[in-house]
């Protein structure tokens, strides 16, 4: 689904696939994303076995870093990794905190006499709109703000995920090509 926040993937590694899990796993425990411990990159090893490696975000702070929240590798034949990447933590925060501007908007609209204010202020008004047409402009940058854009939000962080998860595994591989030091 096109709303839902995950992506999957498949990209092709030079390395052996032991040597592949075993360098992504330093990766992780050195800091996966800046490759030195941080705050905003602290992710842990959940689950893993000879062909599967299960990553996650272990604080919030990490997991509305970048998105990346959830990440599953599953080595395949071919000298392939697939990779699935889940980030409904960082959706939830992007939901909430939009969820919560919109509620207050929709108070406030509410609550104020928005059509005597934009009636007392017509410079403040849109140009060539009436004072109804100006309400409804309010409603709807509300209502789209509020509750609208964090799906597209959503579904727009898919590509920089995307990219982001590749130059990973591509970084990584490139670690577990070099010969042993």
């Amino acid at each position: 689904m096109i709303l839902a926040p995950e992506i999957r993937g498949t990209v092709p590694i030079r390395s052996a696939p032991a040597a592949f899990l075993q360098a992504f796993r330093q990766r992780v425990v050195a800091g996966l994303l800046s490759t030195k411990p941080s705050a905003r990159s602290n992710y842990v090893i959940t689950q893993a076995n000879d062909d599967r490696l299960h990553v996650r975000a272990s604080d919030w702070s990490t997991a509305i870093n970048v998105g990346l929240n959830e990440l599953d590798l599953q080595l395949g034949q071919q000298h392939t990794v697939s990779y699935k990447v889940h980030y409904w933590r960082w959706a939830t925060y992007v939901l909430g905190l939009s969820g919560v501007l919109g509620l207050t908007g929709l108070v406030l609209l509410h609550t104020l006499d928005v059509r005597s204010y934009i009636t007392r202020s017509p410079q403040r008004m849109l140009p060539g709109l009436s004072v109804d047409q100006n309400l409804f402009v309010a409603w709807g940058l509300v209502l789209f703000w509020g509750f609208v854009w964090p799906w597209i939000l959503i579904v727009l962080h898919k590509p920089a995920l995307r990219r982001l998860t590749i130059r990973l595994i591509t970084e990584v591989d490139a670690q577990g090509t070099l010969p042993p030091s």
